[in-house]
């Protein structure tokens, strides 16, 4: 048997919308700003940092692992995918002990990572709104 404090409280997983004839639908989830997943990995997102913050957006590998903490391998991966995605692009020099590589922020790179903070910035706006609406 219930007690009326447990019949009067409201349960606690909200009811699915049900139509006739259907089967239950999810009220729709509130739409939040979408980021882009290429740059928004932790890792990759430390190196278009690191790239952005230099006035012309280009680094050595070895500045850009030391000042990350990244394996050779893993620095490589995130550089991949970056160039890839057309956000950065290597360039080595010379072979052997003598070789040189750099990683430099492209135009669309420089343009994307703005893209990326305005949507990071509104997100956290809409986080701080909604947070305000509760008090």
């Amino acid at each position: 048997m219930k007690t009326a404090r447990q019949q009067q409280s409201p349960p606690l997983i909200a009811t699915p919308v049900r139509r006739r004839g259907s089967t239950p639908v999810e009220p729709p989830a509130p739409k939040l700003v979408e980021l882009d997943p290429v740059i928004h990995e932790r890792t990759r997102l430390a190196i278009l940092t690191a790239l952005t913050t230099t006035a012309d957006g280009l680094q050595s590998f070895s500045d850009l692992r030391g000042a990350l903490h990244l394996t050779d391998g893993n620095l490589t991966t995130h550089l991949r995918t970056l160039g890839q995605a057309g956000l950065v692009e290597v360039c080595k020099t010379g072979a052997g002990r003598g070789s040189s590589t750099t990683v430099q922020l492209t135009a669309s790179g420089r343009e994307a990572f703005q893209q990326y903070l305005a949507r990071l910035e509104k997100l956290i706006e809409t986080a701080r709104q909604a947070d305000h609406t509760k008090e």
